[in-house]
């Protein structure tokens, strides 16, 4: 996530300053001791310096308290290590008895092209904890990281950061309160609310963990994905940079924005390179149509998959398929749906209501058109029921059949191709029905009129029958494959995600901060 360097800095200067505990050869344009209050000062004026270890410290002026065991320097005081490590600042105060020093007034630490700035530093030179606050800036190359404190734990390899936290990257800035890095792991913690922005997307969460080593990721408490072309929420998601696979667990809600369909369910999987998308748990797809109204679509796996190639989106729905919209409804084993085309089709035996009329078939291809069925083809064994009144249906089948509707999508014509029957009841204006026609012949042209039969023409050798209604055979009155059954006739209710949307993750949430963050190192007092 960041250069490791600002790491091994930290700890680098912790062990130099641990070194000062040991006896010190110190070196001044003037030297004098000094008692006051009883105790014994060495006073040190002009060019003040010593070296342990290789390390270099100067100042322009020292002073050291032999029984408290600290050391007071001041004036451009410069740390550097033999490794190149630069520290500057105005003030040092090194105690020996509680193992702690500081570094304060405009504090610059410099390693290579890294450059903290931060008004004072901490170490605890017993624990090797080091420890910046009051705001610090870290510029590490071509990224930036500032934050309202900062710490090293050399012990466990954690560093950590609190307070408005800001880490801007050449492709991506991270905004958290709390952060937490490993550098062993390589493994990145955010424990509060967390906004992730790269050009492609915005990465939202109130919990999560990058590794930088392996590339995979883990966000969750009402996690969020925003593009441009999709927003994806859920209580967990997990993504792996190099296989470009993720995956969501828990109240997923998926919407393309550009296509404006939501899908809802319980998991999802997600491949970048193949542009696939799968989600199942009870999930429900809502596709928002221009007049308003809405598809609604339930199965038991949803797949969304884009072809590049040839500029459409897919969706894929089943088994079990359940179909909603207020003017039609349906189910089918198996639906798919071009997007750009406003195209399904329909398989395994698919069965269409339509207002009174039920249609079936082994497959269906439904056109929509400015929101509505422009046309529906049934290919083998196709068979359309109206019900006239509670006891009458009239009944059509053939092998295939086209079907036209209205701009109120009520069935307005049928087209049957071979094997074309027909039973269809004829009113007297809006009398009641005063006699019933059984056809046969090689194609049937049915006009509706208000969902009901109108005109019949017949092509290719017809034959039937007129009947007056009260002498129509009982054998007449159903043709083969005729089937009546609203009970599996998919209701609105039906249709409803069984979850609350989880809300977008906010700095509303609570922060989680891990207990090591918790006990900060103490601040030594500057003494007077």
């Amino acid at each position: 996530m960041f250069s490791l360097r600002f790491i091994f800095t930290l700890l680098l200067l912790s062990v130099s300053l641990l070194a000062v505990a040991q006896p010190i050869s110190l070196s001044a344009n003037r030297m004098k001791g000094e008692k006051r209050d009883g105790k014994m000062f060495q006073i040190l004026k002009g060019d003040v310096s010593f070296e342990q270890n290789g390390n270099l410290v100067t100042c322009d002026n020292a002073e050291y308290d032999s029984e408290e065991e600290e050391l007071t320097g001041t004036g451009h005081v410069s740390i550097r290590s033999s490794e190149g490590v630069v520290v500057t600042g105005s003030t040092l105060i090194f105690n020996n008895k509680n193992h702690t020093a500081r570094v304060s007034g405009g504090v610059k630490l410099t390693d290579r092209d890294m450059v903290l700035t931060t008004p004072w530093i901490n170490y605890h030179t017993d624990t090797k904890i080091g420890y910046y606050g009051s705001g610090g800036r870290i510029v590490d190359g071509d990224q930036i990281l500032t934050s309202g404190t900062g710490s090293y734990n050399p012990n466990i390899h954690t560093l950590f950061f609190r307070y408005n936290v800001v880490l801007v990257h050449p492709d991506y800035t991270v905004r958290t309160d709390t952060l937490q890095y490993n550098s062993q792991t390589g493994e990145t913690r955010f424990f509060a609310y967390t906004e992730i922005q790269s050009e492609d997307n915005t990465i939202l969460c109130n919990y999560g963990v990058y590794n930088a080593k392996t590339g995979k990721s883990y966000f969750t408490r009402n996690a969020a994905i925003l593009s441009k072309e999709n927003i994806i929420r859920a209580d967990t998601l997990s993504y792996d940079r190099n296989t470009g696979i993720g995956q969501a667990f828990g109240r997923l809600w998926v919407k393309d924005t550009q296509q404006r369909i939501t899908i809802f369910g319980q998991r999802g999987y997600y491949d970048k390179k193949q542009k696939y998308t799968r989600v199942a748990g009870s999930p429900l797809a809502r596709k928002f149509e221009k007049n308003g109204d809405s598809l609604l679509l339930r199965a038991d796996t949803f797949v969304y998959n884009q072809d590049s190639a040839a500029g459409k989106r897919f969706l894929y729905c089943f088994p079990s398929v359940r179909m909603w919209r207020p003017d039609f409804s349906g189910t089918a084993d198996s639906i798919s749906y071009v997007t750009e085309d406003s195209q399904f089709y329909l398989y395994g035996k698919p069965v269409l209501w339509n207002s009174n009329t039920r249609l079936n078939s082994d497959t269906m291809r439904i056109w929509l058109k400015q929101s509505r069925i422009a046309k529906m083809e049934m290919r083998r064994g196709s068979f359309v029921s109206i019900q006239e009144d509670s006891g009458r249906y009239s009944q059509i089948s053939g092998e295939n059949m086209d079907n036209y509707f209205s701009d109120d999508n009520k069935l307005k014509s049928v087209f049957v191709q071979k094997n074309g029957q027909a039973v269809y009841f004829v009113k007297e204006k809006d009398s009641a029905v005063t006699s019933a026609n059984v056809v046969t012949c090689a194609n049937l042209r049915i006009l509706m009129d208000s969902g009901k039969v109108n005109q019949v023409r017949f092509y290719g050798s017809p034959e039937g029958n007129i009947y007056p209604i009260d002498q129509m055979p009982a054998d007449k009155t159903k043709l083969a494959g005729f089937i009546w059954d609203p009970a599996n006739r998919p209701e609105a209710a039906q249709f409803t995600p069984g979850f609350v949307v989880p809300e977008l993750p906010s700095k509303r949430g609570n922060a989680m901060v891990p207990a090591q963050q918790k006990n900060k190192p103490e601040k030594p007092k500057n003494k007077k």
